[in-house]
């Protein structure tokens, strides 16, 4: 998406150089409004990386000695799928039950699991808030820019307050998804520091019980 903004900008000033003499304020509202541009779009770029990664690590289960694979192979899955693609799985990672290991395991079985069920988080509440981000977003990528006059200081400015009434209604479900994402990262880290501990135990176990 950036490639994007840039786009816009070089469309701007093609713009300005055909114009003999421009006023300073329209020069600054078109740079204002390119800044505003682009920080809805990092925004956005930022939510689909979150969401890329609640999907990635969020929830997995199987043989730990396999799970370097099946980590790599979940980031592959969703590398290239559209935002969405990645609400739709989100929500449902979020709100599902904790993965179980199979009744027949040869091996010492890893299982994560993140769910904001317990919080009071509901599946169709969370999936109708993220349904609307995925919607602005498409508005601004296909329609919000179609009339703007990078040398109209009314279009200019006017585009200006649409992107940041735009900000305000997603900023909540950024938030909240920064958290979760802070979240999963803290019990990797937890986890991290007691795998250790958790494998010497389980090994303790079964030689006691051979």
């Amino acid at each position: 998406m950036l490639s994007f903004v840039a786009a816009l900008r070089s469309r701007a000033v093609s713009g300005a150089l055909g114009v003999m003499s421009i006023d300073i304020s329209v020069l600054s509202a078109r740079d204002l409004t390119l800044q505003k541009i682009g920080r809805n779009v990092v925004n956005f770029q930022k939510m689909e990386a979150m969401l890329k990664f609640v999907l990635t690590v969020g929830n997995f289960t199987g043989p730990i000695s396999k799970t370097e694979s099946l980590l790599n192979g979940n980031a592959k899955r969703v590398r290239s799928q559209p935002m969405g693609h990645l609400v739709e799985q989100a929500a449902r990672a979020l709100h599902s039950d904790p993965p179980k290991p199979p009744p027949d395991i040869a091996e010492i079985w890893f299982s994560h699991s993140f769910s904001l069920k317990d919080g009071g988080s509901q599946l169709p509440q969370w999936r109708r808030e993220m349904r609307r981000v995925v919607k602005e977003r498409n508005s601004l990528i296909h329609n919000m820019l179609a009339a703007w006059n990078p040398n109209s200081l009314d279009s200019s400015m006017a585009l200006c307050k649409e992107l940041d009434g735009q900000r305000e209604r997603i900023i909540s479900a950024y938030n909240h998804l920064e958290s979760v994402v802070l979240a999963i990262r803290e019990s990797h880290q937890e986890l991290a520091s007691q795998v250790d501990q958790i494998v010497s135990n389980i090994l303790s176990e079964r030689a006691s019980d051979a």
